[in-house]
């Protein structure tokens, strides 16, 4: 063991992380026979550190993108909890969930995939190799063998969209900021054209069946190219527009648009972008910012915010790929997901597979019937900033166990009991929303956020949406889409603390000792109140059966089952996928005594 630290004394993680990270990892090490290279080189590398994860067998943070093999034998989906996973689309049995190297911000979130038209390869991209190269990559995933093909590197920013063309002879990327459009050749990943740039981000990218190309922008355009990649029209649609999901027709005769910032959907001539007609989107209640096509071309299914009594739906106009349809045709609303449609993918016979950001995905059939619903493991707390409730030491929560609040929780640390059935219990306390000397307001998820009348800014897209008082009115506390933040009285930033998943709900212990917040992956985090730094974490399967808690030091304790809810993820360098071990593999970190006195 001294031999294999002394070859790392250089490594990362023995600088910065202290050796209980250090033996965390030599037990990984040695019990595992992972191998040393590619942890201790003096490159710059990804983080070797253990990285806990929460691991329920569905993604625990939103679906971004989704796509299928052109024989439909698998669906492979991506999003904010930084994994990649391969569904069966019969049964949505999870075959297999592939991990990128990832860091403890948003490094690894991953926000597009494609599939080959063979199927052999996965391309993903998002928030790829910028901590450790300051550029970002798109990874070519081997997905029967589970192993990286290839990185195409050197990329401007975050691919925010990815398609294969049609041979599978090129892959084509859109970025989160002004690259535009780029194409690499594939398997080699050399770069073939690099567009202008765009005014600002691109959002969706599209190949017709004769290798032609449509991409859309936040400009409020939509650019259509040819099949070698060069400029043939832009069309800047309706003023302030912000045209996002774009899909050619199988016949590549049309283009359908939806927006993000509004319910209408165009359909548009897919030779000049001329437009052709406007479905009828009476009815919608919000924007529809996603399209597909069927596969015979005759119907078209749009989707995005547009919901009714707590279901997202799917707007299916039945004859819109007609002659002379004009978008008059019938349509149908379909019973989606419990979160935004993000994506839609038709099937051969008929009928749809769709992502959702609950995170969720399904299937609907050729008649709009729902054949299956593959439903996250675990509460999101979003709407419950009002039902976090806490012991006047900290040590003791009551929380949502369903999304109607109809259900509570209460969990003792120091017992390691979890109850259910329990609704405002004595001695427990909510969150205040109000001071009698500090006024904050814009902090449920508005613009601009003020302390007594003086803006506190935020960091890009962080939206406010928690909040809590101290007792004594001394600092408030505030959740963000990505962060926890304390601040005094007098508006001063005390600390900030990157999170996992977005905060909906925050509590100050009675004592000002502990921070308590309520996570959008699932979990409950406890906090030092004076440094922000975590002190341990809930996690509650929705069975309400399997829990785990644990902390950072990374002891961990469990009811039966509950230590396969997480596990220790081991970046192997940046040419290789992560590896992952279920905690249930070390029982010499289980350790339930740790948690008796751990909040004192």
């Amino acid at each position: 063991m001294k031999n294999l630290l002394d070859s790392c004394h250089h490594a990362d993680f023995l600088k910065g992380s202290g050796w209980r990270f250090g033996l965390v990892w030599v037990v990984l090490v040695i019990v595992m026979g992972m191998p040393v290279d590619g942890y201790c080189s003096r490159e710059k590398m990804p983080s070797a550190d253990p990285i806990l994860r929460v691991e329920s067998g569905m993604h625990t943070g939103i679906i971004r993108r989704m796509a299928m093999d052109a024989e439909e034998r698998f669906i492979v989906t991506v999003g904010d909890d930084k994994t990649l996973r391969v569904w069966s689309k019969g049964e949505g049995r999870l075959l297999l969930t592939l991990r990128v190297p990832i860091g403890l911000t948003n490094e690894g979130v991953l926000y597009a995939v494609a599939v080959s038209p063979d199927g052999r390869t996965v391309a993903v991209g998002g928030q790829i190799c910028p901590e450790w190269e300051n550029t970002f990559c798109i990874y070519l995933i081997d997905v029967m063998a589970g192993k990286l093909r290839k990185r195409i590197t050197h990329l401007p920013e975050a691919v925010t969209h990815l398609a294969f063309s049609p041979t599978g002879a090129y892959l084509a990327a859109v970025f989160g900021d002004q690259a535009g459009l780029w194409v690499f050749a594939i398997p080699t990943g050399a770069v073939v054209h690099k567009g202008d740039p765009y005014r600002v981000a691109a959002n969706w990218v599209d190949f017709a069946p004769d290798g032609r190309l449509i991409t859309s922008s936040s400009d409020g355009s939509v650019r259509l190219y040819d099949a070698h990649f060069r400029l043939l029209s832009v069309r800047q649609l309706a003023k302030f527009s912000r045209p996002y999901g774009v899909a050619f027709s199988p016949d590549g005769s049309k283009v359908a648009v939806g927006f993000g910032d509004r319910t209408t959907v165009a359909v548009l001539s897919g030779s000049d972008l001329s437009l052709l007609y406007l479905p009828d989107v009476r009815g919608v209640k919000n924007n529809l910012w996603v399209v597909a096509w069927s596969r015979d071309g005759r119907s078209l299914y749009a989707g995005g915010g547009h919901s009714e009594k707590g279901r997202y739906l799917i707007r299916w106009w039945q004859q819109a790929g007609e002659p002379d349809s004009q978008g008059s045709g019938e349509y149908l609303d379909m019973a989606a997901s419990m979160g935004n449609v993000m994506q839609i993918v038709p099937l051969k016979a008929g009928g749809v597979v769709f992502a959702g950001a609950d995170p969720a995905w399904g299937v609907l059939d050729h008649q709009g019937f729902s054949v299956l619903l593959k439903e996250r493991a675990f509460m999101t707390f979003q709407g419950s900033a009002r039902r976090l409730l806490l012991s006047e030491e900290g040590d003791t929560v009551e929380f949502d166990l369903d999304a109607s609040g109809g259900q509570r929780g209460l969990f003792s640390v120091s017992k390691l009991l979890l109850t259910g059935n329990a609704f405002n219990s004595w001695g427990m306390q909510a969150p205040r929303f109000e001071s009698k000397v500090m006024r904050v307001t814009g902090w449920l998820g508005e613009s601009q956020l003020m302390l007594n009348g003086q803006a506190l800014p935020l960091q890009e897209r962080e939206m406010p949406q928690a909040l809590d008082f101290d007792l004594k009115d001394r600092f408030f506390v505030l959740g963000t889409s990505y962060n926890l933040r304390m601040y005094t009285k007098e508006g001063q930033l005390r600390w900030k603390t990157p999170t996992p998943g977005a905060v909906w709900a925050v509590n100050i212990a009675g004592n000002g000792q502990l921070v308590v917040a309520a996570m959008g992956d699932g979990t409950i985090r406890w906090y030092d109140a004076m440094r922000g730094t975590e002190r341990m974490a809930l996690f509650v399967h929705k069975d309400q059966k399997r829990w785990v808690v644990w902390s950072p030091l990374k002891y961990f304790a469990n009811s039966p089952g509950g230590d396969t809810l997480i596990g220790w993820q081991i970046n192997r360098g940046k040419n290789q996928l992560a590896d992952f071990y279920p905690v249930a593999q070390f029982p010499q970190y289980q350790r339930p005594d740790v948690f008796k006195t751990l909040l004192r």
